[in-house]
């Protein structure tokens, strides 16, 4: 599995690693842990954060962009089975 260290995954996301922090705090964004203590992200990390932004652009609270989970990796039409109604009625965004 490839690791990349919070200030790596800031960089290729374009956020600011304040944002991985409080992403991971949510529960949105898991974290592994170094053995010096360094934040690990996988590798579909910067597609999560996408995910993550894009859900919070169609206005879902964190709660349900949790739930949610990793559905938002996967093509448009899985979500459709499983996302909020207000998500399903307004279609994907092309």
């Amino acid at each position: 599995m490839v690791s990349v260290r919070i200030s790596q995954l800031a960089e290729r996301a374009g956020v600011a690693a304040s944002t991985l922090r409080f992403c991971e705090s949510e529960g949105l964004l898991p974290a592994e842990r170094s053995e010096a203590g360094y934040r690990l992200y996988d590798g579909i990390s910067v597609q999560r954060l996408g995910f993550i932004r894009a859900a919070k652009r169609v206005g879902l609270p964190l709660e349900e962009i949790r739930d949610l989970g990793d559905l938002g990796l996967h093509h448009h039409e899985s979500r459709r089975y499983c996302a909020p109604r207000h998500i399903v009625e307004s279609g994907p965004e092309y």
